[in-house]
């Protein structure tokens, strides 16, 4: 499964800057104030992922890092970059489709398979009406509690694949958890499905065709019940949820990047992000390989992944958004800016 594809699942269904080689624009071509956060998804999941993020975090690139935190025997290596960046927020990637839950299996049995594993997304999407919210809410909790029990304070929630937030009963479990813990959390807004004339043929939305496509053939019933949430009102619907609880979000979440991570896509990025706060989100990795790997987690991305982090470490990224007139913040920012 692609990382995130599942955010156009919904789509199917209804319906270079190199230092020294490009010059830096001399005006930025929007009046508005615009914001960007450049959040990594998926530490945690495997090594050369973790290698990848720190690099980024090095090079002062990233402002926020999503983590897996069922993958618990990362967090000495999350620390270490917390103590050495503590300009970094760090944000909790509720996950119920890559690897192991943090509970025993016995204590949220519709979450997992046979084996004990979260079900993969194209498993997962079937049977989203037999998956118990109790279940799926005692999990999420625990997946925050992990990271605030290694003394790591949350910044932000976003969700893995983005199943959390297609499926809105799911979507409310998390609202709760953010009105709980007093989190921010990823906008369900994705800019290749709201500005497709700015952001057209996004690559990560084909990919969530393909998989929708799969899910149509194989579960035609299952497929016509999700034609509910697939309409382009539902996302619209939680952010007025978002806004009724007065829980913080990003106006836009840029998916842009994901499967062309190109420079020349990066500087188009950034030279039309519109006005307001967007989050820019990453899928960084190393060449390092390692024996196994936990379910779900997309072994085929990961050349992409590398590619991903060359581009945006040979980009002069902060000096190109600030000619740009963008300014890079974390969530801790937005959280300020909406009191």
């Amino acid at each position: 499964m692609k990382p995130g594809s599942i955010i156009l699942i919904s789509t199917f269904l209804a319906s270079s800057f190199m230092t020294g080689s490009t010059p830096i624009p001399s005006a930025t071509p929007y009046p508005g104030d615009r914001f960007l956060i450049i959040t990594a998804d998926d530490f945690g999941a495997s090594t050369n992922i973790n290698e990848g993020i720190a690099i980024a975090a090095d090079k002062q690139i990233i402002t926020t890092i999503s983590v897996l935190t069922n993958f618990q025997e990362s967090l000495q290596s999350l620390k270490n970059i917390t103590k050495k960046h503590p300009s970094i927020g760090i944000g909790i990637h509720l996950n119920i489709t890559t690897g192991k839950p943090v509970l025993l299996v016995s204590e949220i049995p519709t979450l997992v398979d046979t084996k004990g594993n979260f079900y993969a997304v194209s498993e997962l999407l079937p049977i989203l009406r037999k998956i118990s919210l109790i279940d799926l809410k005692k999990e999420l909790r625990a997946q925050i509690m992990v990271l605030l029990d290694a003394g790591i304070q949350p910044d932000c929630l976003s969700d893995q694949n983005g199943i959390l937030s297609f499926y809105s009963p799911f979507f409310s479990i998390v609202t709760e958890l953010a009105s709980e813990f007093q989190l921010p959390v990823r906008t369900p807004i994705v800019a290749g499905i709201k500005y497709p004339e700015i952001y057209p043929n996004s690559r990560m939305l084909a990919a969530g065709k393909k998989v929708a496509l799969k899910v149509s053939i194989n579960h035609p019933l299952q497929a016509t019940d999700l034609l509910k949430y697939a309409r382009k009102v539902e996302p619209r619907k939680n952010v007025q949820k978002l806004d009724a609880l007065g829980i913080p979000h990003p106006d836009l979440l840029i998916e842009y990047f994901w499967g062309n991570p190109t420079l020349s896509n990066l500087s188009y990025i950034l030279e039309h992000l519109p006005e307001g706060t967007s989050e820019l989100i990453l899928h960084l990795g190393t060449g390092t390989r390692q024996q196994n790997y936990p379910s779900g987690l997309d072994i085929e991305y990961f050349n992409t992944r590398e590619r991903e982090l060359e581009t945006i470490t040979s980009y002069n990224f902060i000096d190109y958004c600030n000619a740009l007139n963008v300014k890079t913040i974390g969530f801790k920012s937005l959280v300020r800016a909406t009191k």
